[in-house]
């Protein structure tokens, strides 16, 4: 053997359009994970403003004429006008649960992360990082102590039985989602991995010691111009 292949393939360019597909997928999962929070900030929104300040929401927000309920509902508040311009412990109450609730779902959706190709059923994290299993309870633990200590007193107990169920289910949905585009980047991802095994044993034969000399024994016997 004579010749040895190239090293590097000066036909393949690695670019930052050539990592798109990533940049994307992690738009989409840091995207999903911010924008449920705010749906539970208009609902805990609409909760405490009755819970307190109930006198602004009957002056601003109900009509002169109309009976003024047990309870109006959370959409009459939150489309109010006269709540563009409002600052009260109602925003400042639900501003801290919207943060607490966006703090947890990307904890749990940081389960995801641990592996960047196998899923949390095949491969699941507290297996074997147990790093990760202290940070997370650290984490909980630090979001109840901030919880307890910024929320003005009734502030959770001023809540529906939805707003629980909400608060809940949506850390659990934000790791469904990243999971969802972690599949599909696995797919891709073995799909390269098999195209470049391709390439690399079509060159490997093209370059073999059996192929080379074939070629040069056919140049040899080549009759000259």
């Amino acid at each position: 053997m004579t010749r040895v292949p190239p090293k590097n393939d000066n036909l393949v360019n690695y670019s930052l359009r050539s990592n798109g597909r990533k940049y994307l997928s992690v738009f989409l999962g840091a995207s999903f994970r911010a924008i449920i929070p705010q749906f539970l900030y208009l609902i805990v929104l609409g909760e405490l403003m009755w819970a307190f300040d109930p006198q602004f929401v009957e002056n601003n927000c109900l009509a002169d004429d109309a009976e003024i309920p047990q309870k109006p509902p959370i959409s009459t508040i939150i489309r109010c006008d006269a709540m563009r311009d409002y600052s009260g412990p109602a925003t400042e109450s639900a501003g801290t649960i919207t943060l607490a609730s966006f703090a947890i779902c990307t904890c749990l959706a940081s389960a995801s992360f641990v592996f960047s190709t196998e899923s949390i059923r095949s491969e699941p994290p507290w297996r074997r990082n147990q790093v990760w299993v202290g940070t997370l309870v650290s984490s909980f633990i630090l979001i109840i102590v901030y919880l307890s200590v910024a929320l003005p007193k009734g502030s959770m107990t001023s809540l529906s039985w939805y707003f629980y169920l909400y608060f809940v289910i949506t850390p659990f949905i934000s790791l469904w989602f990243s999971e969802q585009v972690k599949k599909m980047d696995t797919k891709r991802e073995k799909r390269a991995v098999m195209m470049r095994r391709l390439q690399f044993e079509t060159r490997l034969g093209m370059w073999s010691p059996k192929e080379n000399e074939t070629r040069e024994r056919r140049e040899s016997d080549s009759p000259l111009v």
